[in-house]
């Protein structure tokens, strides 16, 4: 009986142990699961900053085995380093992605102008088969080839922020963003209300950038017709630095304008700067910019800047996203879209600063 008793005091022993086993090992895994998807959510963006995040994840099918996702979608732009329209439109796409039960993969260029990389990093998405893929496109031809490779392998595509090519609208479901040849209509009709009549010079975003290249476009068109001439023009491949320097330069050149027209607010300060090295304040010249984030807004409100045209680019990313995700679930047919979804745009100006702030981002 002592023996019996022994043997079965054993087994007990052993099941008990076997049982504590078992339970810390799922504790531990649920525990790094946490980790893992805390990690994703704070440095998701410094991860996918790096030029070789997108090749150092696991495929999208393995991904969604280990995860229980419906599948991933990747977002690419260029960078949301000291850009905030598109580190907001990011965000905003990731949010509805993952509201979805998708998984949201962010692929960053790295720089404003690599064009290459973005290209490249598509490419490797393509092969991992994502389920859906959102490109803020850097160059309007550059991304054409990558595009076609996407609907080749049979990955929905949705156009973000800036446009492509015309005749290419059979390799996206629809394009999100602003009507940027609008932008810069409004822009030149703001700039001959303010000044009247004379010189104005304009500072173009990087060559190939299609939302740079209308703005620039509608800018000149809306001026024909008025007294207001554009005499001078140059890149600032949308960085400050870039955008001082040849925004002295044309001021030098055309020491009478009485306007500066630049594309995007990420070369406002260089603007702003060149104009008061050259010895003109707010009151001596007339800057008007795109996009709306804060600092142009600041901008305005401390005189150095007459107005952007503001865009949305919470609401750009936050469509992206959701409509992904339906042409993902089947709930909507990619063919039955719109291929443009206009996303609006403001004049923001001295006259309607509360309303201002409620935009700028």
């Amino acid at each position: 009986m002592k023996k019996m008793l022994a043997v079965l005091l054993s087994g007990v022993l052993l099941f008990s142990m076997a049982a504590c086993g078992s339970s810390d090992s799922g504790a531990s895994g649920d525990s790094g699961s946490e980790a893992d998807t805390a990690e994703t959510e704070d440095g998701s963006a410094d991860t996918a900053e790096t030029e070789d995040s997108s090749t150092d994840t696991a495929g999208a099918a393995e991904e969604t085995a280990d995860t229980g996702s419906k599948g991933t979608i990747v977002f690419s732009t260029k960078t949301i380093t000291n850009n905030e329209f598109q580190r907001v439109m990011a965000e905003e796409a990731q949010k509805a992605v993952e509201a979805a039960g998708y998984t949201f993969e962010l692929i960053l260029s790295g720089d404003e102008l690599a064009v290459a990389k973005q290209v490249e990093n598509i490419e490797n998405v393509i092969n991992k088969k994502v389920a859906g893929l959102i490109v803020a496109p850097m160059d309007g031809s550059a991304i054409i080839p990558a595009l076609q490779k996407a609907k080749d392998a049979g990955i929905p595509v949705i156009i973000a922020d800036a446009a492509v090519d015309e005749g290419n609208e059979d390799l996206y479901a629809t394009y999100i963003g602003s009507d940027n040849y609008k932008i810069g209509v409004e822009a030149a009709e703001q700039m001959i209300e303010k000044i009247g009549e004379g010189e104005v010079v304009m500072v173009r975003g990087a060559s190939g950038a299609m939302g740079g290249e209308l703005r620039a476009k509608g800018f000149t068109e809306g001026l024909e017709g008025s007294s207001v001439t554009l005499v001078n023009e140059q890149s600032g491949d949308w960085q400050s630095d870039v955008a001082m320097q040849v925004t002295e330069n044309m001021l030098t050149a055309n020491p009478d304008a009485k306007g500066v027209f630049l594309c995007s607010d990420g070369m406002l300060s260089g603007v702003i700067s060149a104009c008061q090295n050259k010895g003109k304040s707010g009151d001596d010249i007339c800057i008007i910019s795109v996009d709306g984030n804060l600092s142009a807004l600041e901008a305005i409100e401390a005189g150095n800047c007459y107005g952007t045209v503001a865009q949305y680019p919470g609401l750009i990313g936050e469509k992206s996203g959701q409509i992904m995700a339906e042409i993902c679930d089947g709930t909507t047919d990619p063919d039955s879209l719109d291929k443009f979804i206009d996303s609006g745009y403001l004049f923001m100006n001295p006259d309607n600063l509360e309303e201002s702030r409620g935009v700028a981002y």
